[in-house]
């Protein structure tokens, strides 16, 4: 086997596998709100989740693409300064979150426009 064979072969082989999986998982998927199911949890994910889901996605961007050169090239303060945004965002999301979803469920609103 030459090495492009040996590379196109196994991508051949994982991009029909997705297709395949994915043409499976269309057929067997129930019909209902694909917009609501899909970015909203179908509005049943409760507090604790939610709280989770924003600290992996805050903590995995930050830490790993923009955090460690904004903390090498702004010092100490641009370190002390991100670990109160955490705390925020729950405390913010604390007070405002309950009339938050209030509103989205009249509006029916699924992301801001």
């Amino acid at each position: 086997m030459t090495m492009q064979t040996e590379v196109i072969v196994p991508l051949v082989g994982y991009l029909l596998l997705v297709f395949l999986l994915s043409a499976y998982a269309y057929r067997k998927r129930e019909k209902g709100q694909f917009l609501n199911e899909y970015f909203l949890g179908n509005r049943s994910m409760g507090g604790f989740v939610l709280a989770m889901t924003i600290t992996a996605t805050y903590v995995s961007a930050s830490s790993f693409i923009g955090g460690p050169g904004a903390a090498y090239k702004y010092g100490i303060g641009w370190v002390l300064l991100s670990m109160i945004q955490l705390p925020a965002i729950w405390l913010s999301l604390g007070v405002l979150g309950k009339k938050f979803a209030i509103l989205a469920r009249r509006y029916n609103a699924v992301t801001p426009k």
